[in-house]
C-alpha cells in the first residue's frame, strides 16, 4: 500500500514580486507522517520563504505570488480557513520575537490557548506543563523582553508546542542556544517526535547534532531550486563536492576537524584599547553583571561565551556606551567612554546586533552601507568606492536598492556586519555574526575579520560557536551567572571539564567526536 503524504509540492514557485526572479522554483517533494528532515542551502536560497509557504504564512501574511500546489493531506492548502492550518503544522520563526503578541511569558501561551478554545480553568496546568518540557518553568512571570535570546526560543518552541502539530518546522532553532541548550533542546524534540508521532522539518547550516534524528536531507540551490534528496549517508559522502560548491556546511563527522586559523598576535607589546573595572549591572533590582574587570588589548581578537542569560550581550552593550552600567568604569584608549561624543565614538568602535533588525534605519541596503560615511562627510568618490566593494564582498550587489527588512534571515546578518566596516575601527563588537551564515559567507567574514585584526582592529565576539573560538581566538572570557569565570588561552578553558559543564559549553570538534559531547548533558 502507497503511503500518502502529509505535504506534497506540485511544481510550487514562489516570488515577492511579479516581474522578480522567484525565490523558489519549481520545488516537486513530498514529506510523509513520521520524518525527520533537514532542509539545507546557501544563505538567501528561499528555505525560510519554504517554511512560512508551508505553514500558509506566505502570501496569506505577506504579499506574494505563487504558482503550482502546496497540499496537506491532499487538500490544497489555499482551501483552509484562514489559521486553520496553522494548527497542523507549527513553525518556530528564525526570529523568535517577531512571533510574539504579549509581554509576559505566562499571557503570551494563554493567548496561544485562547485561540484554541481552551478553558481558562485548563489554561494554567497546560503552561506549566510544556514549560516544564523546555526546562523554562521559573520564567513563567517574565516578561519576554528581559529574556536572553535563547531562552525567548524556547518560549517560542513551548507556544508552537501547545497546538501539538503534525509538522513542527524549526527554522535555525538552536542558534540562539547554548551549546548543551543546543543538545538538550534537539534531544527534547527527539522525545516529542516519539511521543506524539510528530513529523520535523529543520533549517539548518550546521546540522551536525541533528545527525542523529534526520532520515532525510533536503538541499536548495542559490535559485530556489531543488538540488538533492537523500539520505543522509547519500548526499554527505556522494554529493559532498556539489554541496561544497553551493557554499554549505557538511556535517564534521563526514569531513573532519576544521583547520586552525590562527594568526600570530600583535598583542605582545600592545596597549590596551578599552578597560573595564568592576563593572556590575542590575535590570530592576536583578544582578545582570557582578564586578566584571578585564581589559582589550590592541589588534587582539577575545570571544566572550557562556550559558544563556550568563549576560554576554548585555556586556557587549555596555562596552559600545548603548547601556550604561551601576557602577564600575570602562575606558577606550584611557579616556572614560563617557567623554567620548558620539561622533567619536562611532568612528573608532562599531558594534554589530544579536538582531540584526536592531541596527537598521533607513530604506535601502545601499543606504545603510554608506549612512555613516555620509553622516562623517567623506567624500562621494570614496563612498562608492567603498559601499561597492561591501556589497560584492558580502554578496548583496543584487539587493542593492532593496528594503534592508525583506532580506534573507542570512542576508540581513551580512548586511549588519558591512555596515561596520566602512572604515577600519579600532574596536569591533560582534555579537553572534556567524548566526545564520553558510560556510561560505561565515568563511569570507573571518577572513575580512582576520584582515582587520592584522591592522591593529580589536576584535570581540560573543558566540556560541566553540569550533569559531578555538579557530581564531587568542583569548576567551567565560562568563557564568554574570560574573567572570575564566580568562585566559582557549586551550587551558578545553582542559577545565568542570568549568565547561557548569558553564554549559563544550569543547570544539578536534577535541570532542561528533556524539560523545551528548554525554556531557546527562552529567549530574
Amino acid at each position: 500500500m502507497q503511503r500518502k503524504p502529509l505535504i506534497k509540492l506540485k511544481d510550487f514557485s514562489f516570488s515577492y514580486e511579479k516581474k522578480q526572479n522567484p525565490i523558489l522554483q519549481n520545488l516537486n517533494f513530498s514529506i510523509y507522517k513520521g520524518e525527520s528532515t533537514l532542509l539545507m542551502g546557501g544563505s538567501g536560497s528561499g528555505k525560510s520563504t519554504l517554511a512560512l509557504c508551508l505553514n500558509g504564512l506566505y502570501p496569506e501574511a505577506v504579499e506574494g505570488f505563487s504558482s503550482g500546489e502546496i497540499y496537506y493531506r491532499e487538500r490544497n492548502i489555499n482551501d483552509f480557513e484562514s489559521g486553520e492550518l496553522n494548527q497542523n503544522i507549527g513553525i518556530v520563526f528564525q526570529d523568535p520575537e517577531s512571533q510574539f503578541c504579549m509581554i509576559r511569558v505566562e499571557d503570551e501561551l494563554a493567548f496561544t490557548l485562547e485561540n484554541l478554545s481552551v478553558p481558562p480553568s485548563e489554561m494554567r496546568s497546560r503552561i506549566e506543563e510544556v514549560l516544564k518540557q523546555v526546562n523554562m518553568s521559573e520564567f513563567i512571570e517574565s516578561k519576554i523582553h528581559e529574556l536572553s535570546g535563547g531562552q525567548k526560543q524556547k518560549i517560542a518552541l513551548a507556544s508552537v508546542l501547545l497546538m501539538e502539530p503534525e509538522l513542527l518546522i524549526l527554522d535555525e532553532p538552536t542558534a540562539n542556544l547554548d551549546p548543551l541548550s543546543s543538545l538538550e533542546f534537539i534531544e527534547l524534540i527527539g522525545e516529542l517526535q516519539t511521543k506524539i508521532d510528530m513529523s520535523i522539518l529543520v533549517i539548518e547550516h550546521q546540522a551536525d547534532d541533528w545527525l542523529p534524528l534526520i532520515n532525510r536531507v533536503i538541499v536548495l540551490n542559490q535559485s530556489g531550486e531543488l538540488l538533492e534528496d537523500g539520505s543522509p549517508s547519500e548526499i554527505f559522502t556522494k554529493e559532498t563536492q556539489r554541496l561544497e560548491n553551493q557554499g554549505l556546511f557538511l556535517p564534521k563527522q563526514y569531513t573532519g576537524a576544521p583547520t586552525r586559523k590562527r594568526i600570530p598576535s600583535l598583542i605582545k607589546n600592545a596597549q590596551p584599547c578599552l578597560d573595564l573595572k568592576d563593572v556590575a549591572f542590575k535590570r530592576k533590582n536583578k544582578a545582570i553583571l557582578n564586578h566584571v574587570s578585564f581589559n582589550i588589548h590592541e589588534g587582539e581578537f577575545v570571544a566572550i561565551v557562556g550559558q544563556n542569560g550568563a549576560g554576554k550581550s548585555t556586556l557587549l552593550q555596555l562596552m559600545s556606551r548603548l547601556m550604561q552600567p551601576n557602577e564600575g568604569e570602562i575606558k577606550l584608549y584611557n579616556t572614560p567612554l563617557n567623554d567620548w561624543t558620539e561622533k567619536e565614538l562611532r568612528h573608532v568602535t562599531g558594534f554589530v546586533f544579536q538582531n540584526p533588525e536592531h541596527q537598521f534605519i533607513t530604506d535601502t541596503v545601499y543606504d545603510e552601507i554608506v549612512f555613516g560615511m555620509k553622516l562623517n562627510n567623506e567624500p562621494d568618490e570614496k563612498i562608492e568606492s567603498v559601499a561597492s566593494n561591501l556589497l560584492r564582498a558580502f554578496h548583496l550587489t543584487d539587493h542593492k536598492w532593496s528594503n534592508p527588512f525583506t532580506l534573507s534571515g542570512g542576508q540581513k546578518r551580512r548586511l549588519s556586519v558591512a555596515t561596520m566596516l566602512d572604515e577600519t575601527p579600532g574596536l569591533l563588537l560582534f555579537d553572534e555574526p556567524t548566526f545564520g551564515q553558510d560556510a561560505q559567507t561565515t568563511n569570507e567574514l573571518m577572513k575580512i575579520v582576520t584582515e582587520l585584526k592584522m591592522k591593529g582592529t580589536s576584535i570581540v565576539f560573543v558566540t556560541h560557536d566553540m569550533d569559531l573560538v578555538d579557530i581564531y581566538s587568542d583569548r576567551v572570557i567565560v562568563l557564568n551567572e554574570g560574573s567572570l569565570a575564566f580568562d585566559g588561552h582557549p586551550d587551558d578553558l578545553w582542559k577545565n571539564d568542570e568549568l565547561l559543564a557548569e558553564a554549559r559549553l563544550r569543547k570544539p570538534y578536534r577535541l570532542e567526536k561528533a556524539g560523545e559531547a551528548v554525554d556531557l548533558v546527562n552529567q549530574p
